[in-house]
């Protein structure tokens, strides 16, 4: 029987099962099966792969095909997961799931959210208050939140 450390020593291709799916979910469960029965895995973001021709890896490949998983047969490197190379594996992903993904609003985003001074402006000759943005002749910009009408002015 191949074991899980004589797999990571080879670098060689050797005979493989491959589950595929864009499920995280379905994933998680095809390695959890595996993992149950002590059959080494290697997981990624779209496959689950074990090694074939072994008899008990072979028959969870059958399990899992009458379960209607997708699995297919391949000849690739396979490197098993394990403790010792879990932090290596993960710590991509999750400086990328850490990362900032661009402007985003809540209360550590950076910037203040709010105004300090109220904008109801008894100069203005368009009568109403000021919730959307647009300039004005008198010289200074407001937010505003309400439809013009078209004979006011324009922006």
């Amino acid at each position: 029987m191949t074991t899980a450390s004589t797999l990571s020593a080879t670098a060689t291709r050797v005979k493989l099962h491959v589950v595929t799916s864009s499920s995280p979910v379905m994933l998680l469960r095809v390695a959890r099966y595996l993992s149950s029965r002590q059959i080494p895995i290697e997981v990624g973001n779209n496959f689950v792969k074990f090694p074939r021709a072994e008899p008990s890896a072979d028959d969870a490949a059958v399990a899992l095909k009458a379960m209607s998983f997708r699995v297919l047969t391949s000849m690739d490197q396979f490197a098993p997961e394990a403790d010792a190379n879990m932090g290596e594996r993960c710590a991509a992903l999750l400086a990328e799931e850490q990362a900032p993904k661009g402007h985003v609003h809540g209360p550590d985003c950076g910037h203040d959210h709010h105004h300090d001074h109220h904008h109801d402006h008894d100069h203005h000759t368009h009568g109403h208050s000021h919730d959307h943005e647009h300039k004005h002749e008198h010289g200074h910009d407001h937010s505003h939140d309400h439809p013009h009408n078209p004979r006011g002015h324009r922006h």
